[in-house]
């Protein structure tokens, strides 16, 4: 179970940064552009960081919002004496 978990993340985390070169690539002209017009390497470099660093919290957020749900679902529809000890998880 664990080794499919594993699989599965690093599954994610490939299309996840699949996503981000393809992103970048369609951004080469926009990033040219803002270099012609003065904007230095650190600039550029801060604002993609700023961006980079807004999606992963937003991510991170929807993820353990949707972990809290997703848990809350579960204990509701599992019976009281199929899982032991279920008020203790977390």
């Amino acid at each position: 179970m664990f080794g499919a978990v594993g699989l599965l993340l690093l599954i994610a985390c490939a299309n996840v940064s699949n996503l981000l070169l393809a992103r970048a690539s369609s951004r080469q002209r926009e990033m040219a552009m803002r270099s012609a017009l003065g904007a230095g390497r650190s600039r550029i470099f801060r604002q993609l960081l700023t961006e980079s660093l807004v999606l992963g919290l937003a991510g991170s957020l929807l993820g353990v919002v949707g972990s809290w749900a997703g848990l809350k679902a579960i204990l509701a529809v599992v019976p009281p004496n199929v899982i032991p000890d279920e008020a203790e998880v977390g």
